[in-house]
């Protein structure tokens, strides 16, 4: 994706350009890192490539292995949130191969257990369940008879006692196709996720299906290949998430967008210009902490990063 197709897609009246360098801090040291969460100062993160896997989180006590967890082929989709006790707790998509995974609830502890009653017939998790309190929210992706069932497929809610219920996407996302759910988080009463086909859209919305914010993230057209990988929600519902974008000829970026009220804003990473500039991304990875920013730095591990915005938001914008 070019400079100049980031721009447009956050709706700015700049063009993109390399952010001003900032000294981010590395919390984690790993140079394996793949994927974070962050909820009240604890960091959970996948270590190692596909076929051997570990969980690791960082606390007040320092850095280790997350308690009981098997060494996997893949851990996917690791969310932090809340159980019904208000305590954190961990879920993922624990998988044998690449195509067979179950999702599971950590309490970092070394409890864990399977979650159940998430699914309908014929439809398969396409994320692990993020938790807050009695609520869950995921994707799901369909079929009827072998075809794909557009109608079942998407972003759904289940609270505690009742059956699961699918939450509506955003128009432009429907209209474009866009409905294979790749990220949702859950915080208090505010869902955030990806919609992704060829273009990208990332969303929040209430559990009730209100109040409805989006963006178009990524698109893969052309020269062009750009993919959301990943959302947090942070304080007030703000919505962040992290693409890679890539164009011909162009070095690589990282991009990183936040979403508050009507203030879409957002951060670019780019590869330094050279022999390498279409070589892999300055971050790969994002979660939220209320205010505090987490990235993956490959070859570094976890760092925490200063968001500077090419734009401010002003007050009209509700941020």
């Amino acid at each position: 994706m070019s400079k100049a197709r980031i721009a447009i897609l956050a709706a700015l009246a700049v063009l993109a350009a390399p952010a001003v360098a900032h000294a981010d801090t590395t919390v984690a040291p790993d140079p394996a890192a793949q994927d974070v969460d962050a909820l009240d100062g604890a960091v959970v993160w996948v270590t190692g490539r596909f076929g051997s896997q570990r969980l690791m989180q960082k606390t007040d006590a320092g850095v280790a292995g997350v308690p009981g967890a098997p060494v996997a082929a893949a851990y996917r989709s690791i969310d932090l949130g809340r159980d019904a006790r208000g305590g954190i707790v961990l879920t993922y998509l624990r998988c044998r191969t690449a195509s067979s995974c179950v999702a599971r609830q950590d309490d970092l502890r070394g409890g864990r257990r399977s979650l159940r009653g998430l699914t309908l017939p014929g439809c398969s998790l396409s994320t692990a369940p993020a938790l807050w309190r009695t609520r869950a929210a995921y994707g799901l992706a369909c079929r009827r008879s072998r075809t794909f069932d557009a109608k079942r497929t998407g972003l759904y809610l289940k609270t505690a006692g009742r059956a699961p219920r699918r939450l509506p996407l955003p128009a432009e996302a429907v209209r474009a196709g866009a409905d294979e759910l790749t990220a949702v988080d859950l915080r208090g009463t505010r869902v955030g996720a990806v919609a992704a086909d060829i273009y990208e859209y990332a969303f929040s919305q209430t559990v009730t299906g209100g109040d409805r914010r989006s963006f178009l993230a990524a698109a893969s057209e052309g020269d062009s290949d750009a993919h959301a990988r990943g959302v947090s929600l942070g304080t007030g519902g703000a919505l962040w998430t992290l693409v890679d974008a890539e164009h011909v000829g162009d070095p690589n970026q990282a991009v990183i967008f936040r979403q508050a009220g009507s203030c879409l804003q957002y951060e670019t990473l780019e590869n330094a210009a050279g022999p390498d500039q279409e070589t892999g991304f300055r971050a790969t990875a994002l979660a939220v902490d209320a205010d505090e920013l987490y990235l993956v730095v490959p070859g570094t591990g976890i760092v925490t990063h200063a968001f500077t915005p090419l734009r401010a938001c002003s007050p009209a914008d509700g941020a």
